[in-house]
């Protein structure tokens, strides 16, 4: 095998001979003469069909259960698995099809009806049908997609790049429940960089192989992606040798903190060019959430009041003292709010904070103890089930919060910002948010910080109500919670 000595060489796409691996005793023993397809790729193989097929019936059966005329019902059903299932196996590749296309692949059937019945070629019915219709097949494709990735596991990944880049992203899905790096095809890099990987991240290496489609199946790979700085030509060449395997190629780079509802893809001069959306989304958008926190805060704010009488009573019993706690915060744009909390500790917490300093376990910004002497039993209680945070919801019928958001800071944490960290400011924080489905208290900070900036920077509507349903199974489980 002979090292690679540029990008642009990274794939010989007709190799002569199966390269052995440069670093001895990294890999596993050498490949068999066959190699054996995962479970998963079992699984992608015969999943899409039993899907399609799936969606088909159910939208027949709709159709069937309506009474939809054969003639509207039947096009209907075909458009729908067109637009949903057109690029074969492409359609479920890892990571994909995520709820907006989903919900895009269902727009364009239902805009061909729409515009029937403006044209008044249809009437009116067809539209409620058609919903009904293109819902069940779009319906499908999300159980499905649940389904599949339920029964796939963790993805297993292949990094191709130079050593910093490959080690980067080994760290990054370190420990994720869904994906991890198996093996590494490091390009310019040493056999120490090969056993630091290895060493570090228990990853597969080897160093410039001329034979990437091998690796690829011998680690049965789900995903190889090209990672750190590349070249057109590199690209090419790689989707080149993947062709006829069973993973899916990926570049890791400049966007990777962009979510991919804000990428774009044209042409211009014969140039592939990504556009990046504005992370500010527009005033329509902006004005929907603000109306919505402050309906569905106000609903909640009712619905609570009755708990929140009992447990402001609960905490006046079990300490003396008031049962609200309120404490100054920085909202959006670095205005100060007050906040309001149920109160958790005895009053005199803040007194016997210095004593305890030595024994803090939290990320380094934030003081945090596991089993801190100030928290009083009621108190502790109300943090375990997040009864606690109750009282934001004057917050957020104020517009001082939002229902999702960043993790609201202390103005001692904002005076240490710097111009990166100040970006979670650019919008309202929030009573839940990915900070806290994530782990809260046992994340560090830089990964809280990186978990606010990409809510920040990213957010959308259907994002938070994902988030509102992970928080409800964060709560359960009192992740993070002390």
């Amino acid at each position: 095998m002979s090292q690679l000595r540029s990008a642009p060489d990274l794939v010989v796409p007709a190799p002569r001979s199966v390269p052995e691996p440069v670093v001895e005793g990294v890999l596993a023993p050498p490949a068999p003469a066959t190699v054996p397809v995962s479970a998963r790729h079992r699984v992608r193989r015969w999943f899409l069909p039993a899907e399609a097929a799936s969606a088909a019936v159910f939208g027949s059966v709709v159709a069937l259960a309506l009474e939809t005329p054969l003639l509207f019902a039947l096009p209907l059903v075909v458009v729908a698995m067109v637009t949903n299932y057109h690029m074969g196996l492409e359609t479920i590749r890892p990571g994909l099809p995520h709820l907006g296309r989903i919900v895009r692949d269902a727009a364009l059937p239902m805009l061909l009806v729409t515009m029937g019945v403006a044209a008044h070629l249809l009437p009116p019915i067809r539209l409620t049908e058609a919903l009904a219709i293109v819902g069940a097949v779009a319906g499908t494709a999300l159980v499905g997609t649940v389904l599949r990735r339920a029964v796939e596991g963790q993805l297993r990944l292949v990094v191709v790049g130079d050593p910093e880049a490959s080690a980067l992203a080994a760290a990054r899905w370190a420990g994720d429940r869904r994906a991890r790096v198996v093996g590494a095809v490091l390009v310019d890099g040493s056999r120490r960089d090969a056993l630091a990987l290895s060493d570090n991240f228990g990853v597969d290496v080897v160093l410039g192989s001329d034979d990437v489609a091998h690796w690829v199946d011998r680690w049965q790979t789900d995903v190889v992606a090209l990672v750190g700085a590349t070249s057109p030509e590199s690209v090419r060449r790689l989707s080149w040798a993947l062709e006829g395997t069973s993973a899916s190629l990926a570049v890791m780079g400049v966007v990777d903190r962009v979510a991919p509802h804000r990428i774009d893809a044209s042409t211009l001069a014969g140039g592939t060019l990504l556009h990046i959306r504005s992370s500010r989304p527009s005033l329509f958008v902006r004005a929907v959430k603000a109306a919505i926190d402050r309906v569905l805060g106000t609903l909640l704010l009712v619905l609570a009041a009755p708990l929140l009488g009992l447990l402001s009573l609960l905490v006046r019993l079990d300490s003396s003292g008031k049962a609200f706690f309120t404490q100054v915060r920085v909202g959006q744009d670095g205005r100060l709010f007050t906040m309001y909390k149920l109160r958790t500790m005895h009053v005199d917490a803040e007194e016997r904070l210095a004593a305890l300093q030595a024994q803090d376990e939290g990320n380094g910004v934030l003081f945090k103890i596991r089993n801190d002497p100030r928290i009083t039993r009621v108190g502790r209680l109300l943090r375990k089930s997040s009864l606690d945070e109750l009282p934001q919801l004057i917050n957020v019928v104020r517009g001082e919060m939002s229902l999702v958001g960043p993790r609201p800071a202390l103005p001692q944490e904002v005076e240490k910002y710097d111009d990166v960290e100040r970006r979670r400011l650019a919008v309202r924080p929030g009573m839940t948010g990915l900070w806290q489905v994530s782990g809260r208290s046992n994340l560090s900070w830089e990964e809280s910080v990186e978990l606010d900036l990409r809510y920040a920077d990213n957010w959308r509507l259907v994002d938070d109500l994902g988030i509102g349903f992970r928080t409800v199974d964060a709560v359960v489980r009192s992740r993070g919670a002390y």
